[in-house]
């Protein structure tokens, strides 16, 4: 339906909750109107916007689009001002994450990961290439941790040490380079750029997608009470399964229940009791969400078996 006049994106049925309605009117203003206008709206992208993310402290916004860009935000003091625009991927961009106190990590359909210094952003420091197709999960930890996970569409799942990457040591993979200003080549990487092209560990979600170069998207969490250092996936294929990110070791797998592709992937620990106790104490070690597109979201325990 068409949206409101004066309120681009607002439908009628939005408005008419809004004034129309006796019955929500109490509850809306008993809520001073939450939801009903935007604090702030950040225009730039030239295309659509697929990703946001905030930084660990609130105050700087992360967003990645159609446009091959990854902008940062100022949400605390400039009212939404870009400060920064990161060119450099050659196809939209999916993923976007905060690592460190200037380290941006992002992920494209060019099947490519780049590592950015927030500060600079004229192109990329890092870009780690492994993958045969566009990249569909990026699991990166806290600032303290060294181990990223990506996902491809090809079915491979693949683990980065920001250390090796980068060569630091273990500090701000942006530490060991200048902050100068870069020009840009063509494809928008700069000559000062270095591609990483060997992961730590791999791992093969769908194994029947050796050597093919799509075998659907692969989504990724982390592993809940297993083992600390493991990742789970879920596919196409209806499958769960957790790998040690180390090794790259099958460690389990079971399956997801749905009957259509796995569209969302959340693990929880036992502590955030979304689980009844049991007496069988090997269930109770947290549990897995999964949504489909068969219209059913599903919560399991993890009872993997061992391999």
């Amino acid at each position: 339906r068409a949206a409101a006049p004066g309120r681009p994106g607002l439908s009628s049925q939005s408005s008419r909750f809004g004034r129309g309605s006796t019955d929500a009117a109490p509850a809306i203003r008993g809520r001073n109107a939450l939801g009903t206008e935007a604090i702030e709206v950040l225009t730039g992208h030239g295309g659509k916007v697929l990703t946001v993310k905030t930084a660990w402290h609130g105050d700087r916004l992360l967003s990645g689009g159609a446009d091959r860009t990854v902008r940062l935000w100022d949400l605390a003091g400039s009212g939404g001002k870009c400060l920064n625009t990161m060119e450099g991927h050659l196809g939209w961009v999916t993923q976007a994450h905060y690592w460190g106190p200037h380290t941006v990590v992002s992920a494209s359909t060019d099947r490519s990961i780049a590592l950015w210094d927030a500060r600079v952003g004229n192109s990329p420091l890092f870009v780690l290439r492994y993958h045969l197709s566009p990249i569909s999960d990026l699991l990166v930890g806290s600032r303290t941790e060294f181990l990223m996970v990506s996902a491809g569409m090809d079915g491979a799942v693949a683990t980065w040490d920001f250390r090796a990457v980068s060569g630091t040591g273990g500090r701000d993979p942006t530490a060991a380079h200048a902050i100068t200003s870069q020009q840009a080549g063509p494809g928008g990487v700069s000559a000062q750029t270095r591609t990483v092209r060997d992961p730590i560990a791999t791992m093969n979600h769908c194994q029947e997608g050796r050597g093919v170069r799509r075998s659907g998207a692969v989504l990724l969490s982390k592993g809940a009470g297993l083992h600390e250092r493991s990742v789970m996936s879920a596919g196409v294929d209806n499958k769960l399964a957790e790998w040690d990110i180390m090794s790259g070791r099958l460690l389990g797998e079971q399956q997801t229940g749905h009957t259509d592709a796995v569209s969302c992937l959340s693990t929880f620990a036992e502590s955030d009791g979304l689980i009844r106790s049991s007496r069988d104490k090997s269930s109770n070690m947290g549990g897995v969400l999964t949504c489909s597109w068969d219209g059913t979201v599903r919560m399991k325990t993890l009872q993997l078996k061992n391999l």
